[in-house]
């Protein structure tokens, strides 16, 4: 364990660019691929225990992306986002 690790007071932050999420997805063979990476992305921020994700650039490969697109990305948000992790704040 690193003193990185060890200490609390480090804010973890994991920044992902230009997902496009959605590209190919008709295309047979490489269409789950963004999705699939999404959820990697994802995977390794819990991994990580990261506090927090800057998604910079596009998540979409379209600007008005399709429903499939936008149903998965918003499961894959709650899964691993919103799950049963506390969140605390504090002022001082």
């Amino acid at each position: 364990m690193s003193i990185i690790d060890a200490n609390e007071n480090v804010l973890r932050v994991l920044v992902s660019t230009d997902n496009h999420v959605g590209y190919a997805e008709k295309d047979g063979l490489r269409g789950q691929d963004t999705f699939r990476t999404f959820e990697e992305i994802l995977r390794l921020a819990v991994s990580h225990n990261v506090d927090f994700i800057l998604f910079a650039g596009d998540i979409f490969h379209e600007s008005r992306p399709s429903m499939r697109s936008l149903h998965e990305v918003m499961r894959l948000l709650r899964i691993y986002c919103l799950g049963s992790k506390p969140v605390h704040s504090r002022t001082s």
